[in-house]
């Protein structure tokens, strides 16, 4: 599950980065308030709003504006993107380590 395009750095350097344990566009509270939320399998429709959002993102190349652009979103959009990042991190590191599947 892919929400960007395949040449797209800013995105691979954001999941890189988080497969390593370091989250530069969430504050350090964001993973107790992600888990408060239902953290099932995005649908469709999310897939393709967040496909959208993550291309709202990487149109910008600093990460300080991409973290104004991630904090600008709707709660919701924030949920989303954060759920789709996340799902997008786990493929990452149990793709480089099959051992864990």
């Amino acid at each position: 599950m892919e929400f960007y395009h395949r040449n797209d750095r800013a995105i691979k350097s954001l999941i890189d980065l988080a497969t390593r344990g370091h989250y530069p566009l969430f504050e350090e509270n964001w993973l107790e308030e992600f888990w408060d939320h239902d953290t099932k399998k995005l649908t469709g429709n999310e897939k393709a709003k967040a496909k959208t959002l993550f291309k709202r993102l990487c149109e910008h190349r600093t990460l300080e504006r991409q973290r104004t652009v991630f904090w600008a979103m709707k709660i919701e959009d924030r949920k989303l993107f954060k759920r789709a990042f996340l799902k997008m991190v786990e493929n990452r590191i149990l793709d480089a380590s099959p051992e864990l599947q």
